[in-house]
């Protein structure tokens, strides 16, 4: 407060600590008749009254300065925390756990806090409340159940220290809930995205990320859904976000299921369920409802379906013919067309057990379906401890067809004035050996950080095709690989591990 504001505050704290009465006790008085009282002024006593009065006006405005400066202090925000179901709600807290403010963030918000004083609660009172108004007015059930909390707190350790405790509080109101907790730093750019679509920051980040990592995905089609939808459609995806935990998992229930929308498509297509490969099923959004987003193959045309995932009509269907070799040769009686394929990873399996070589110490791993002479096989490649390896596996029986070995071209690639011999030598000591640059991280390091940069898991990734190569002088491990539907494209430096260049597209 300046100078200037106490001055004035404690010239109208003394002006109403001695009131100008006179006119009111004058009009109270009646006019009587008698003999004039000459009344005498007595100075002393007004000099002494004049500073008692300012003396009591500045403990007055001394009082409310400490008054509003501990109201201030305990309405002060420490953190944010918001709620998202469908609901969101903003909640300003202090650092006693307090609510300072709560803002409904949409419609739904304001049916949910419609009535409720939230102001002045604690923190685990108020979000007992929303819960539980959530539960009674139908956006939370055991077929909807996903709750996203995000904390906005500049220390670290209140933040998670928040989560935990909010954890608690809505596991203890709502048992089959899927719990997603979350810290976010809200910058310019999201909040605004946030305010554009009516949502919380929190989400609005999550919705950053999840379509960062598919590009078929839009924010403007996540953005109004629940969390129990946008949840569902990430994790068929296989689709993660850094710094997000959970505690529970996301229900589907509410829908036909995968097995129910493939029925309905290929009752639509006219084909039987037995007659599909290359199977692929992801939820979506399309036209207004959740659906089952179905690929497959059969008869050598490729079928794209959008199955609403509530009733199992058709919202959308294309056809084209299919990229894929698949054989469907009258000549075999229909027998392989029926017949479901083993899949890459149990083929690579095959492989890497023929060969003796455990799957941590296969590099440069590609798989390949092809067909020759009628018969479909995976033709598979990789290197290890300096040999290639080569393999053709039945793609129905899982038996090996063909293996050749031979000397790993890989290993051979070296900048600078390192002898090639030693280099072929030290290769497999996760090229232990240093360049001017510094010693190369390996194949798997390389793949860790893409995957790492990605989002993914390495377990979850198939068509691996990782290479050393040099460029400008640079030695990089050139790495392609998929995970479920999306194709991924990395650089990654040799030395230091670092991200030099990166593409992801939908694989149709």
């Amino acid at each position: 407060m300046t100078h200037e504001e106490i001055h004035k505050r404690i010239q109208q704290a003394a002006t109403h600590a001695a009131p100008d009465q006179l006119d009111a006790i004058l009009s109270a008085c009646e006019e009587q008749k008698g003999t004039v009282i000459s009344m005498k002024n007595n100075s002393n006593k007004r000099r002494w009254i004049a500073p008692l009065s300012a003396a009591a006006a500045l403990a007055i405005v001394a009082g409310s300065i400490f008054g509003i400066s501990r109201f201030q202090q305990a309405s002060a925000a420490d953190s944010v925390v918001t709620l998202d179901i469908n609901p969101s709600i903003a909640l300003s807290v202090n650092n006693k756990e307090t609510v300072t403010t709560a803002t409904p963030l949409n419609d739904d918000a304001k049916d949910i806090m419609g009535g409720m004083e939230l102001e002045g609660t604690n923190l685990e009172t108020a979000v007992n409340a929303i819960i539980g108004a959530c539960l009674q007015k139908g956006y939370l059930d055991e077929l909807e159940n996903a709750i996203l909390v995000s904390v906005e707190n500049a220390d670290a350790d209140t933040a998670t220290q928040l989560q935990n405790e909010l954890t608690t509080t809505i596991s203890g109101a709502f048992q089959s809930g899927a719990i997603l907790t979350q810290t976010v730093t809200v910058d310019d750019d999201l909040a605004q995205l946030a305010q554009q679509y009516n949502i919380s920051a929190g989400k609005a980040s999550l919705i950053q990320e999840v379509i960062a990592q598919d590009s078929t995905l839009t924010f403007e089609s996540l953005a109004p859904l629940s969390m129990s939808e946008i949840s569902l459609i990430a994790s068929s995806r296989n689709l993660t976000t850094t710094g997000v935990s959970q505690t529970g998992s996301t229900s589907d229930q509410a829908y036909i299921g995968q097995d129910a929308a493939l029925q309905a498509a290929c009752d639509h297509a006219g084909i039987a369920t037995s007659d599909v490969q290359g199977l692929s099923t992801e939820f979506g959004w399309s036209k207004g409802v959740m659906v089952y987003e179905l690929d497959f193959c059969s008869g050598g045309t490729e079928y794209e379906y959008d199955i609403n995932a509530m009733d199992g009509s058709v919202v959308k269907n294309e056809q084209e013919p299919c990229d894929h070799t698949w054989h469907t040769s009258s000549g075999n009686t229909g027998a392989q067309g029926n017949t479901t394929f083993i899949g890459e990873s149990a083929a690579t399996a095959a492989a890497l057990s023929h060969a003796k070589v455990d799957q941590s110490a296969a590099q440069s791993l590609t798989v390949k379906l092809d067909e020759d002479d009628g018969v479909t096989y995976y033709e598979i490649e990789f290197c290890s401890s300096g040999v290639e390896y080569d393999y053709e596996i039945n793609a129905t029986t899982g038996d090996v067809v063909k293996f050749e070995q031979d000397t790993c071209d890989h290993y051979a690639h070296r900048s600078g004035s390192n002898n090639s011999t030693n280099q072929n030598q030290n290769q497999n000591q996760n090229q232990s050996q240093g360049n001017s640059s510094g010693a190369y991280i390996g194949y798997d390091a390389a793949l860790q950080a893409a995957c790492k940069h990605a989002g993914v898991d390495a377990s979850q990734v198939s068509r691996l095709e990782n290479e050393l190569d040099h460029d400008d002088g640079v030695a990089r491990y050139e790495i392609s690989f998929h995970v479920g539907n999306m194709e991924y494209e990395y650089e990654i430096n040799a030395t230091t591990g670092q991200v030099l260049k990166y593409e992801s597209e939908r694989d149709d």
